[in-house]
């Protein structure tokens, strides 16, 4: 059940304030619905620096709304912030998500962890992408994801509100063709991941090029910056990456050990204490055992 979390809620300008000038009419929009006094908003946050510059190299922030139906003028505000701000825009894209459409997925930080879902099934979605300003990232290697979707069902319409921080497609790319790079920090095999079309790193399904610990690391790191829903799905692929452990060679004793702690900490962590998800945690723990 979604609940109202009044003293939570931050404006999204206090998130992105050197970001606002490009996209404000934006912003305002999506500012307009998450304070609504009539929406029921849930709401969960990542944000990743480099430790060594303190330089932010990531972020993702999710809005989950439900508003009445007699408020629909406010997604129709959002929907026309986008064509304002759309010749900032380097990339805009709208559609209907139908059921069998492939999904698809805004990078985070450097784009080797999971993404953000622009769309929902039958929802209707829009995004646009912007280079972050200069004077936050002088390279021009990082830009802005602003996404939005939303149904309308009997009296009430369902939506979510996406941001991320990342680096951008073109530069995701270069450094992937590039020899020397590796997109995880638990591998230093150019061959054990692969991109999506939309710049997102995922695992190789070639079993040979990446060791079993690799992709276990890969399902855990992206669970830790993911939303509850997401984790949930990630909790999934993990469980089937301990099930199928025999299909993969020269597992060591010290990996399985290893994999082990790392679970029961995440077991005994609050932030996977949800039924399912800490269910499927725990049969991931039992099948290494």
């Amino acid at each position: 059940m979604l609940k109202t979390f009044p003293f939570l809620i931050v404006l999204i300008f206090a998130f992105y304030p050197c970001a606002a000038g490009a996209q404000t009419n934006i912003m305002s929009a999506f500012n307009a619905i998450i304070n609504c006094k009539e929406a029921q908003v849930t709401e969960t946050h990542s944000l990743s620096k480099d430790p060594a510059t303190g330089k932010k190299d990531g972020q993702c922030d999710v809005y989950r709304f439900v508003i009445p139906k007699a408020k629909f003028y406010l997604v129709k505000n959002v929907l026309s912030a986008f064509d304002k701000d759309s010749q900032k825009a380097y990339s805009l894209n709208s559609g209907k998500s139908e059921k069998y459409d492939s999904r698809i997925m805004l990078a985070v930080g450097d784009g080797s962890g999971i993404g953000e879902y622009v769309d929902e099934k039958k929802r209707d979605y829009i995004y646009a992408l912007f280079l972050a300003p200069q004077s936050e990232d002088y390279e021009g290697i990082y830009r802005y994801a602003y996404a939005f979707n939303y149904e309308e069902e009997k009296e009430k319409i369902i939506g979510k509100i996406a941001i991320t921080y990342a680096t951008t497609l073109k530069y995701r790319q270069q450094l992937a063709n590039s020899s020397n790079h590796t997109s995880n920090v638990y591998t230093n095999n150019p061959n054990a991941y692969i991109m999506t079309e939309d710049g997102f790193m995922v695992p190789s399904s070639d079993k040979s090029k990446r060791s079993w610990f690799e992709v276990f690391m890969t399902y855990v790191q992206s669970m830790a910056s993911a939303g509850p829903q997401t984790r949930i799905a990630l909790a999934t692929k993990l469980y089937g990456v301990v099930r199928d452990i025999s299909e993969y060679s020269r597992v060591k004793a010290a990996d399985k050990d290893a994999a082990r702690e790392i679970l029961k900490s995440m077991i005994a962590d609050k932030k996977y204490s949800e039924t399912i998800l800490n269910n499927l945690l725990n049969q991931c723990l039992i099948n290494l055992k």
